[in-house]
């Protein structure tokens, strides 16, 4: 499982370091790299090889006559890649990906459980301002 939230900035070549407790993770798994795509809420998601085997059962078994399944099936799979980190632990982002989700050059790599979201770190205190005050506003309706 992956957790917390890291600072970083993209390189020249589009490459991240994915914090090593999050690579130790992906290596405990006995995994060897990641899938991205472009993520809900303007991010980039990482999946373990794993994890995106069963993301991907899950869409395909999905009725394929509804239009917006076929829609989101699309888009999920067009935007996809593969990569691994290098030695160093720096993760290279396709420029597509990096551009769909407005990343420039400061980032967030957050861990969401059974993903990983990169995140442009302006858009990320955006986004953590914005669920603070609704969980501010509705403390009751949240179990912790």
């Amino acid at each position: 499982m992956f957790y917390g939230e890291y600072v970083s900035s993209v390189d020249d070549k589009g490459r991240i370091i994915v914090p090593a407790r999050l690579r130790a993770t992906v290596a405990d798994a006995g995994d060897a790299g990641f899938v991205m795509t472009l993520g809900e809420d303007g991010c980039v998601t990482l999946y373990t090889t794993k994890r995106w085997k069963e993301l991907e059962r899950q869409v395909n078994r999905a009725p394929q006559g509804s239009r917006s399944t076929r829609r989101r099936r699309r888009f999920l799979f067009s935007q996809a890649d593969m990569g691994t980190c290098d030695r160093q632990g720096r993760l290279r982002l396709p420029n597509r990906l990096l551009e769909g989700a407005g990343i420039s050059r400061e980032v967030v790599v957050v861990g969401v459980s059974d993903q990983i979201e990169v995140w442009d770190k302006a858009r990320w205190e955006a986004f953590k301002d914005e669920m603070m005050a609704e969980r501010e506003h509705d403390a009751e309706s949240y179990p912790v």
